[in-house]
């Protein structure tokens, strides 16, 4: 019976030796720790993903896998296949899931390189002849450029949905200024009513527009300390747009260059409306 089994312990000898060359082959960085958490397998992905060598690294434990990534020791992912549930540990990834004894995340490291990395991370237990866990295994692919393009993607998108919405309220607006049965009066209180719509965050916005002496405002207009204003000459009358936001808020030069072109655009037509009244 013995010789039997030191027999076949030399035919998986090879095999092993084989699964080592395999993990080097892989494309995406690949390690794996023993149940006790020492690292016995670090491919050469591994290696340029962390410049961390595998003659350094292997047979280490106390989480000196973690250090490339978070500049401490502390459990992640490949633990948690191994330890259950970490509920403080699960919280720190983007992105979480299990599936079927399989763990995969998406993570943001800070000190992976310069302005950190976003990576995906799969992990999983491994078992032995008899189903009990020995270790774990994870794989790791830095997706840094693919999350990148794609917060570009939604930046663009949410530029360009910041542009139709002031479109709209230049629209709008030509609309009142066009219409010559609309008195100076109507025109103001129409403009106030669209100039929140064109801004970010319209729920937050408030207005105020004096002109001849009168003061028009938003029904929720209140003063505040995060507040853009325009000014501007039409003959001998001033007239000032003021906009506030209801919370912390920077403005965006495209806001800015907004209300400037509102005022452009009443100043054109109430010169001339002022010339026709008089």
């Amino acid at each position: 019976m013995k010789d039997k089994i030191e027999s076949k312990q030399n035919e998986l000898e090879p095999l092993k030796y084989s699964m080592y060359e395999i993990l080097d082959f892989l494309p995406d960085a690949t390690f794996i720790i023993d149940k006790k958490g020492k690292i016995i397998a670090w491919n050469r992905a591994m290696e340029e993903l962390t410049g961390l060598f595998a003659k350094d690294v292997i047979g280490k434990d106390n989480y000196e896998y973690s250090i490339p990534f978070y500049g401490e020791r502390r459990p992640i992912l490949i633990d948690l296949a191994i330890g259950g549930s970490l509920k403080e540990i699960e919280k720190k990834y983007l992105a979480f899931e299990r599936r079927n004894g399989t763990l995969v995340s998406e993570v943001f490291v800070p000190h992976l390189k310069s302005g950190g990395a976003y990576l995906w991370a799969k992990a999983r237990p491994l078992y032995d002849i008899k189903g009990i866990i020995v270790g774990a295994i994870e794989t790791i692919r830095d997706i840094t450029e693919k999350k990148r393009a794609e917060q570009k993607i939604r930046a663009s998108k949410k530029k360009l949905k910041e542009r139709v919405k002031e479109l709209d309220c230049l629209y709008g607006i030509i609309k009142l200024l066009s219409n010559p049965n609309l008195s100076i009066d109507e025109i103001l209180k129409g403009i106030l009513e669209l100039i929140p719509s064109a801004c970010e965050n319209p729920d937050s916005i408030c207005a105020r527009i004096i002109f001849e002496g009168k003061e028009y405002k938003t029904c929720n207009y209140s003063e505040t300390p995060w507040k853009m204003s325009n000014k501007t000459m039409i003959k001998d009358k001033e007239l000032i747009i003021d906009i506030h936001s209801l919370e912390e808020k920077t403005y965006l030069k495209e806001e800015l260059d907004l209300i400037e072109e509102i005022n452009k655009q009443l100043k054109a037509i109430f010169e001339f409306k002022l010339i026709w009244l008089s």
